[in-house]
């Protein structure tokens, strides 16, 4: 199911078609372009980008066939997440009105009961959990404002002793401190080696912690992950 050419993607869209917004993200996690394909879908690429638990992750990364009583259908996921566990996670995104539908969703009630047969988990994220603000306004500013290349996790951990001088820092003592390593708070948030509260509006007077344990508890990419 893996696919590792210039264009791993399992379904290519030839036309444009119901008004749909498509494009690509700039991903660092991916290091190339993640096609989208519509707002929903950009919106949870940050959310992806942002979450500690995300290694890595891949649009529309293969097509499977479940039952539809005597038929079989085929689906080909919007993303496949690499967890930190070591886990993969087949993501659908959808709107809630749309979902809400009983054609729709008795369709991915036999999907999830497929995945669940096979032992690969799937969840589906819809506007009501990507859009939660001011979380997505905030991780789409931190996203903005993380180094050009990805520092790895090794860099980023010990650059965490220079902070030690810092009580209750704001992200701009924080990037103080690390302007001259390159790295800023924001790198540290995506790494889940800073936290802040999201549910309050990013900015420079932003109190951050470090997170000592690294349980990366600050960002959820669904309500069960």
């Amino acid at each position: 199911m893996s696919n590792t050419s210039k264009n791993p993607r399992s379904r290519t869209v030839i036309t444009p078609s119901g008004g749909i917004v498509r494009g690509k993200f700039p991903s660092r996690k991916a290091a190339r372009m993640i096609h989208h394909e519509g707002l929903l879908e950009l919106e949870a690429c940050f959310l992806f980008e942002m979450s500690p638990h995300v290694i890595s992750y891949r649009e529309q990364p293969f097509k499977l066939q479940y039952a539809d009583d005597a038929r079989l259908r085929s689906y080909t996921p919007d993303f496949e997440l690499t967890l930190d566990t070591g886990d993969t996670v087949l993501v659908e995104i959808k709107p809630a009105a749309i979902l809400a539908r009983p054609e729709n969703r008795q369709k991915y009630d036999q999907i999830a009961s497929h995945m669940q047969r096979n032992g690969q988990r799937f969840r589906i994220l819809t506007d009501e959990f990507i859009r939660i603000e001011p979380r997505l306004s905030n991780l789409r500013r931190a996203y903005r404002d993380l180094a050009a290349h990805r520092p790895s996790y090794e860099r980023l951990r010990s650059l965490l002793p220079h902070l030690a001088v810092l009580q209750s820092p704001s992200i701009h003592e924080v990037n103080t401190i690390l302007r001259p390593y390159g790295v800023s708070a924001f790198d540290l948030l995506a790494s889940g080696d800073l936290t802040c509260d999201l549910a309050q509006p990013l900015s420079l007077s932003t109190l951050v912690s470090v997170n000592a344990e690294s349980d990366h508890e600050w960002v959820h990419i669904s309500e069960a992950l």
